[in-house]
């Protein structure tokens, strides 16, 4: 049993437990978006491709960075010996296969979509993370397609409403992209100096910068101004108030001189995913989007419990 639990404490490690949480959302807000916030089976499929994409992304990060870990990082499940490289490997071509299974269950439309997300995945690793600008877009890209890919299935699946009309929140879909993209680039970029013992002002401050240019356009576009006290519009005033406040304190703390530790923060800034993602699900307008809003919300303090015992950059 002892061996059994130091095996899942290894991949939990490896797959960033406190970040799973956050993946889910990304197709889920996409595909409510998309298709006014009607639910299907579909919708359930593409959040599970998406972990399966994000988990494969992780494992050939780990693979890529191995002698940099043994340099820098010897604790971590590969350099330590605690993960077997060749097991590692099995895994992410599964992960990733199962992604583009899932992705094809509903067309090759959207297999292409899984393709091109996965294509960004490899860039990333393998590639573009070498560089100061494109790596931190490039990972920026692969969030941003993530929710895509739910809105790709959202639009384009089972006729989900009448022939005749469009949801009115589908053109949201695009901006929640470019909001979540440009945020999860200057958490990436802010990642990039993790290791530096006094890292400058500007990396640590552009991520609140992205946090508001996620929440605050979106807002401005969301909210019904004819009926101001709407439930839905109420749903936004809240968790859009809390989502800045709770960035607030992440900013100022980050922002203290000497700088505090870097990958606690990092990991807080990719937790407020859940209540970004849920300002997106409370946009489409629905029950289903109210319910699932409320589940990421509740999935925020769960995942902040988690990244006591896993680390998330």
């Amino acid at each position: 049993m002892s061996s059994q639990r130091t095996a899942l404490h290894t991949w939990l490690q490896l797959l960033r437990a406190p970040n799973l949480f956050t993946v889910p959302g990304d197709a889920l807000a996409g595909f409510l978006l998309a298709s006014g916030g009607i639910p299907h089976p579909l919708m359930l499929a593409m959040m599970l491709a998406s972990m399966c994409f994000y988990g494969a992304g992780l494992l050939l990060n780990d693979l890529a960075d191995l002698e940099e870990d043994r340099r820098e990082r010897p604790s971590r499940p590969l350099p330590s010996g605690a993960a077997d490289p060749r097991t590692v490997r099995i895994v992410t071509g599964i992960l990733a296969l199962a992604g583009l299974l899932l992705c094809l269950v509903r067309s090759v439309s959207t297999l292409e979509v899984g393709l091109v997300l996965l294509a960004f995945i490899a860039t990333y690793n393998l590639w573009a993370k070498k560089f100061p600008v494109l790596g931190p877009l490039n990972m920026g890209a692969c969030r941003g397609l993530s929710l895509q890919l739910g809105a790709w299935v959202g639009l384009h699946g089972e006729a989900h409403w009448p022939a005749t009309s469009v949801p009115s929140t589908i053109a949201l879909a695009p901006i929640a992209t470019a909001g979540l993209t440009l945020y999860i680039a200057l958490v990436t970029n802010l990642a990039r100096v993790e290791t530096q013992a006094q890292p400058s002002r500007l990396p640590r401050a552009l991520p609140f910068v992205g946090l508001l240019l996620a929440v605050v356009p979106f807002f401005c576009l969301a909210i019904d101004r004819a009926h101001p006290f709407e439930p839905f519009n109420i749903g936004l005033y809240a968790i859009s108030a809390y989502t800045l406040y709770a960035g607030v304190k992440i900013h100022r703390r980050l922002m203290h001189e000497p700088a505090p530790p870097i990958p606690p923060m990092i990991g807080q800034f990719i937790r407020l995913l859940l209540p970004l993602q849920a300002i997106w699900c409370v946009a489409s307008r629905s029950v289903t989007g109210a319910i699932a809003a409320v589940v990421l919300l509740v999935l925020w303090p769960v995942s902040r419990n988690v990244s006591k015992r896993f680390y998330a950059s």
